[in-house]
């Protein structure tokens, strides 16, 4: 069986080592270039952004906007969501999750007219109950590494990283 790629670029203008005052050169020097690869090279990609951070760069580059929306739109790129911040689920209640990923979704609609059916799990930080907000969401599927989930599972065969897996929550449907 052959191994089929699939990169994910995580974009986040609020990366606390970018001082405010770089955020448009970030936009320039990053964020034209790796759309260039979809739009330019041809190249499938897919772009996962924090909601906030597509707001900032609305109004900083509002043609970097509408490329990178006009990419979604024609399927060059796939648009991957994460919620309106990036915050550590496990940490935080349930309440601000369900909020952090419905007003992401309610964002990414407004910005990009689409819904992605494929959401990051921020930070890599799994927990089961983190499952109901994606399922309320309507996802299709979550992202996330491979390593440190399989490092507490010894019992796991390491020919699973090359497929999709199922996640479990606390509810059973």
């Amino acid at each position: 069986m052959a191994l089929k790629l699939y990169s994910i670029f995580h974009v986040n203008l609020l990366y606390s080592s970018i001082p405010e005052w770089k955020r448009r050169e970030v936009i320039e020097r990053c964020l034209w270039p790796l759309l260039g690869l979809a739009t330019e090279r041809l190249v499938p990609i897919a772009i996962e952004a924090p909601a906030q951070t597509l707001d900032i760069a609305t109004r900083l580059d509002p043609s970097w906007m509408r490329a990178l929306k006009e990419a979604v739109r024609s399927g060059i790129v796939e648009f991957v969501g994460s919620g309106y911040s990036q915050i550590v689920a496990p940490l935080v209640p349930s309440e601000v999750n369900e909020w952090n990923l419905q007003t992401g979704k309610e964002m990414y609609r407004r910005l990009l007219q689409t819904v992605p059916a494929l959401w990051y799990v921020n930070e890599q930080a799994y927990s089961a109950g983190i499952v109901e907000h994606y399922v309320k969401l309507g996802a299709q599927g979550i992202v996330m590494e491979w390593n440190n989930p399989r490092a507490l599972h010894p019992e796991w065969n390491d020919e699973y990283k090359y497929y999709p897996q199922v996640a479990v929550g606390t509810e059973r449907h």
